[in-house]
């Protein structure tokens, strides 16, 4: 029977030894962090926020634009830098720079600048808070592996113990000093410890593949993840605080949760003043500089044709009548693109004022319906508070009462221990049957059993009130 227990002890440390690296709880906690989709959602999250800052900070500052032009035009039209009618197609171009900024907008930018920076304090405590939720699941599992694989331990040695007993039961019956019905009953108790030892390997298999699940870790790495195990018994003489007021008033003031719902209050405020900021005046300004050119533009070529003189007015006091030659050109060629360019520079400055008189009651909704965010959001800040408070101490009173049932488990061990070495001594003189052995077998199980269950239990729920207290989940 010895071959059972070095097949179960080798699965459990075959991987340490010559594959990877055992797992410590604060490798899979790391491992958690860096894998879960939901915490890789929440950092989208943050870096969106972080964004929206960026943005929001943007739409205060002057915006800048440069444009550009190509295009042609048939058909009557008056040219925007002759001011004369042209009818065949014309070649057109023009290039500008522009820029535009609001000045004053009750606020409002200013405001959802402000509170875009709430925004990222929020999110960045939903992340910690499901980092927080994450570690607590991860740590839970860790210790339910540990649970079963003691479970395994002592599977494995109620089976060599009654696989002994055997042998000695079956000499016993070969040389004709004890009954064969002696050796039915153990036969069928070591039939019963071996299903027992199928059954804690299967709890132990299915404890791996829910921490395995939580680690998103793949099945075809299932054969080398293996748990590293710390000394629990570093932890044997932890001890909860005398109330559990000192982890409350801890949690209430820098938990995550608490913070996110602070900011989510702090971002309603905000809110009604973006709001009411659109009830004040909207002042802005622009300015635009810019040139362009025309094909129909067009400039004399060669030296003027002097017409005859035409009248243009009278000399005062005489009536003589002034005169004036007339010029025309013999040929006429489109002005140069360089040279329309240079001359045709243009700017603009505008100031611009809208007073908001009414808007189909837009603004009014808006502002109600700020308040109750903000309303919506204290109640939830109060009730984050209270649910905090709650779990608190049920976290407090289920570590006191694992605390009793360590305790009492501890003390029934003992007791189970004395009853089977009593027994086995009586069954093994023959003053007792191996129905009686069987039973004080079974006691010590039930007792070992509840003992590691009570023991892990109490460990981890302290382990959640010093959480509670600052404390990170760790078992170094």
């Amino acid at each position: 029977m010895k071959k059972i227990t070095l097949v179960i002890i080798s699965s459990l440390l075959i991987t340490t030894v010559f594959g990877q690296e055992a797992w410590t709880l604060q490798k899979c906690i790391d491992h958690a962090f860096q894998h879960n989709i939901q915490i890789k959602q929440s950092e989208l999250n943050l870096a969106t926020a972080g964004i929206n800052k960026e943005a929001n900070v943007g739409a205060m500052l002057p915006s800048l634009n440069a444009s550009a032009t190509h295009g042609y035009n048939w058909g009557q039209t008056i040219d925007q830098f002759t001011n004369q009618f042209a009818t065949s197609r014309i070649r057109s171009n023009n290039i500008g720079i522009s820029t535009g900024m609001t000045l004053f907008n009750g606020f409002q930018n200013l405001n959802s600048v402000r509170q875009s920076k709430v925004d990222i304090e929020a999110n960045q405590a939903n992340l910690e808070k499901m980092q927080n939720d994450i570690a607590l699941n991860v740590a839970n599992a860790f210790l339910n592996v540990l649970f079963q694989e003691e479970l395994l331990k002592i599977a494995v040695s109620n089976a060599d113990n009654t696989a002994e007993q055997v042998k000695r039961i079956q000499d016993l019956v070969d040389a004709g000093a004890a009954a064969r019905s002696s050796l039915l009953d153990i036969q069928a108790q070591y039939a019963t410890d071996k299903a027992s030892l199928v059954q804690s390997e299967n709890n132990l298999m299915l404890a791996y593949l829910s921490l395995r699940q939580l680690l998103l870790i793949p099945s075809s790495e299932a054969a080398n993840f293996k748990i590293s195990a710390p000394n629990l018994e570093e932890f044997s003489d932890i001890k909860l605080p005398s109330t559990p007021e000192t982890a409350i008033a801890h949690a209430q003031s820098s938990f995550p949760e608490v913070k996110s719902a602070k900011a989510t209050l702090e971002r309603s405020q905000m809110g009604i003043s973006i709001a009411k900021g659109a009830m004040s005046p909207r002042l802005g300004v622009s300015y635009s500089y810019g040139s362009g050119y025309s094909g129909a533009y067009r400039i004399p070529v060669g030296e003027p044709i002097i017409g005859s003189a035409t009248p243009i007015g009278y000399v005062e006091g005489t009536g003589d009548i002034v005169v004036t030659p007339t010029f025309s050109y013999s040929d006429y060629q489109i002005k140069g693109f360089g040279d329309q360019i240079r001359d045709n520079k243009n700017s603009s400055l505008f100031f611009s004022l809208t007073m908001p008189l009414f808007n189909g009651f837009s603004t009014k909704t808006n502002i109600a319906r700020a308040e109750i965010a903000q309303r919506n959001a204290e109640y939830n800040l109060e009730l984050t508070q209270q649910q905090l408070r709650q779990s608190i101490e049920s976290a407090y009173a289920d570590a006191v009462a694992a605390d009793n049932s360590f305790r009492a488990a501890e003390t029934s061990v003992e007791a189970a221990e004395l009853s089977l070495d009593f027994a086995k001594i009586r069954f093994e003189e023959g003053a007792s049957n191996a129905v009686d052995y069987t039973a004080a077998r079974v006691r010590l199980d039930n007792a070992k059993a509840n003992f590691i269950r009570s023991k892990y239990d109490y460990i981890f729920k302290v382990k959640v009130v010093e959480f509670y207290m600052g404390q990170p989940i760790t078992f170094r």
